[in-house]
């Protein structure tokens, strides 16, 4: 990875933890309606959630598509936090190794 990858991963991350922070804080002002990734997703194209689930149900791993379901219905922030996590310790501890 060079710099300007690690650059732009750690300030993806730093996007990430934004987005998560306001769509917690958004849930904790309006109650627990919440917005599901699955939920953002239908609104852009609801067709290709419906193509996505019979893709993964027709496929070699039928079993798949219960996890992938309860993933989908979880709060966004709970999505968008874990990941931009991960992208800033890992951009982090790349430069730190890499002095």
């Amino acid at each position: 990875m060079n710099d300007g990858m690690r650059t732009f991963g750690y300030w993806l991350g730093v996007a990430l933890l934004i987005a998560g922070a306001a769509a917690a804080l958004a849930e904790r002002v309006r109650g627990p309606s919440t917005i599901s990734f699955g939920w953002i997703w239908a609104q852009i194209n609801a067709n290709s959630e419906i193509g996505f689930q019979a893709l993964i149900e027709k496929g070699p791993l039928p079993g798949l598509w219960p996890p992938i379901r309860e993933l989908l219905i979880l709060p966004i922030w709970l999505i968008l936090v874990p990941l931009g996590l991960l992208l800033v310790i890992a951009c982090i501890r790349w430069r730190r190794s890499r002095a």
